[in-house]
């Protein structure tokens, strides 16, 4: 049989008070009550095991001192990180965090925000980009509009149509670095694997990439510009592709969009018995702890992930105690070169030397 659990009224029954004198006393109200009264109350929730109704107390404060964020893909080490930085400094702050995943649909989205305003959540951070589908961005406004009037906070972590304060990676200087990074050594064909088409993130980092191959006056071939879904899965697919191209039209340098990507397109031309970098150079994007384990190690581009969820708490918070932040900061990237990478000429040379019989 289940225990009852003990309620507010059951604590008052027994102190012998008045049900406010009780909510006072155990909310920690500045009204004014009797020690004696104050006394009768504590006792009497001790005697009985009483525990707040967390939910209910929120409600009438319209505070829970519960954070959200809200990610594209759970099961991505990406957010992974981001959420384990949030969870450093709100829990530090007396903050529960909760991890909503969207699966980067609208409709997901739009549902855990309804929830979360439900709950009446202190803030949304999100972690991610925008989901740039026609009409969403007014969908998504309204919704936030809606928690942002009640008080609540809103910081986003990427590239997004929310005008609200904003801390980044800087997205399209990274991918286009890392491009001029392969092009500093010899690359000329150089394939990209795109990320979802339908998030910002992954649009500003193909245009990185497109910049650097325009500004190095470089043709940019359709042909070597792949889909993919920030995934592993679509590193693979993305592997199949590179082994129907003709082989002097093949690119000898890949940029893929995440690391995910990348560890997959590492898999995938493992399977195909096409070498890594002897044969095609292949980077990501995001230094997951993973791509120094790999093997070969993945040259890629550094986000300070696990901080960046740290600053965007930090300055979720800080907008809760109605402090001045800044509309938008950006946190620089910087190329990180490892073994997936060398010159063309290296890798022939190379090839040659295990080819001679």
């Amino acid at each position: 049989m289940v225990k009852q659990v003990a309620s507010i009224v059951d604590v008052a029954k027994l102190a012998g008070v008045s049900i406010a004198s009780a909510s006072r006393v155990l909310s920690g109200s500045s009204y004014p009550v009797s020690e004696e009264t104050r006394q009768k109350v504590l006792k009497a929730a001790q005697e009985l095991n009483y525990v707040p109704n967390s939910l209910a107390r929120s409600l009438r404060a319209q505070r829970s001192n519960l954070i959200a964020v809200l990610v594209g893909d759970n099961a991505d080490p990406y957010f992974a990180e981001i959420v384990r930085g949030v969870e450093d400094v709100a829990n530090d702050c007396g903050y529960l965090t909760i991890v909503c995943n969207s699966d980067r649909k609208k409709e997901k989205e739009l549902n855990y925000l309804r929830i979360l305003q439900d709950y009446r959540a202190d803030g949304v951070i999100f972690a991610g980009g925008a989901l740039n589908e026609p009409g969403y961005p007014a969908q998504l406004e309204k919704a936030i509009k809606s928690m942002l009037d009640r008080g609540a906070a809103v910081v986003t972590l990427a590239q997004h149509t929310l005008q609200v304060p904003s801390i980044q990676a800087d997205n399209f200087a990274g991918a286009r670095a890392m491009t001029q990074y392969l092009q500093q050594l010899g690359h000329r064909r150089i394939g990209f694997v795109s990320g979802p088409t339908n998030v910002t993130v992954a649009n500003v980092r193909l245009q990185g990439y497109m910049a650097a191959m325009v500004e190095a006056g470089l043709q940019i071939d359709p042909g070597l510009i792949l889909s993919g879904n920030f995934d592993q899965a679509s590193g693979e697919m993305a592997a199949q592709a590179i082994l129907q191209i003709p082989p002097e039209q093949r690119p000898t340098a890949v940029f893929a969009a995440n690391d995910e990507t990348a560890f997959g397109l590492l898999s995938g031309l493992g399977r195909l018995k096409i070498r890594v970098p002897q044969e095609i150079s292949v980077c990501g994007f995001g230094d997951l702890p993973m791509a120094q384990m790999v093997v070969p190690a993945l040259t890629t581009v550094h986000i300070g992930l696990r901080e960046l969820g740290r600053a965007g708490a930090r300055k979720l918070l800080a907008m809760l105690h109605r402090e001045e932040v800044p509309p938008l900061e950006v946190m620089p990237t910087h190329v990180v070169p490892r073994d997936t990478t060398t010159s063309p000429s290296v890798a022939s040379s190379a090839l040659k030397m295990v080819d001679t019989p």
